[in-house]
């Protein structure tokens, strides 16, 4: 009998169902048979991808935040420290609150602003001082509810803003170049982050240090490690954060594609 193709469906003889099947990749029909070709897998929008990534950077801002004050924490017991159990509640609710704000903000800024580098890093300058300030509540807050001492601000809100703001800024800038080109490399992304912390969060540290001396505050070494873990590693951890969401949301494309 002769065999019959079209795009979606074609006649083979019972015999050669298996045969053409596997030759042809497509799903055979018999002759005269009525069953209508199965319909394909609706495929991922882009906006259900970048929801998935968003989704994907909450959750490991929030693991973030934890893994960086168990650093800190660790920091300070390797010298000797012990802090009290109301003061590392206190600094885990704000470093927690910090970092999910702020990396789901830059997080945001990257998977948007691919095509436009400049929007990802006026994200992140945006979002940086409203995470600060979001930070500083909750460890207002948690001061309050714990009748915990408040420590000293050395340097104000608004100069803390400004820097975060121009330091976050050029890290969604940055972090949204290395996410429009194809496949960078994890390393790349540490190297931002690097970059960004050493210069801003080294700079930070040192002009904290010095303005703590000229109000006639000696800082412990326990909080110069502590401070200066927050300061130049965190920038890192949260391009890390953002590079493992986008690679969960081109994965989750390229198994979609071949469904």
């Amino acid at each position: 009998m002769e065999q019959a193709w079209t795009d979606d469906r074609y006649e083979v003889p019972n015999g050669d169902l298996e045969f053409w099947a596997k030759r042809r990749g497509k799903v055979p029909v018999a002759a005269n048979s009525n069953v209508p070709p199965q319909p394909l897998a609706p495929q991922p929008t882009s906006a259900e991808i970048a929801l998935v990534r968003m989704a994907m950077v909450a959750w490991l801002s929030i693991v973030l935040g934890f893994a960086m004050q168990g650093i800190v924490l660790a920091g300070k017991l390797s010298v000797g420290s012990r802090p009290e159990l109301v003061q590392v509640v206190i600094d885990l609710a704000q470093g927690v609150t910090w970092s999910f704000f702020v990396c789901a903000g830059v997080g945001l800024g990257t998977t948007i602003a691919k095509a436009h580098k400049a929007l990802g890093g006026l994200i992140g300058l945006v979002v940086a001082p409203v995470a600060m300030g979001i930070a500083k509540g909750s460890q207002k807050f948690m001061v309050s509810a714990l009748s915990a001492a408040d420590r000293p601000v050395i340097l104000s809100l608004g100069t803390m803003g400004v820097l975060r703001a121009i330091e976050y800024g050029l890290l969604g800038w940055a972090l949204a170049w290395l996410a429009s080109r194809q496949e960078t490399p994890l390393g790349r992304f540490v190297l931002a982050g690097a970059a960004v912390g050493l210069a801003f969060g080294g700079g930070i540290t040192a002009l904290t240090v010095h303005v703590a001396q000229s109000k006639g505050l000696d800082l412990t070494v326990p909080q110069i490690i502590g401070l200066s873990i927050n300061e130049i590693v965190f920038p890192i951890g949260c391009s890390v954060v953002v590079y493992f969401a986008l690679q969960i949301g081109r994965q989750i494309r390229l198994i979609m594609d071949k469904a």
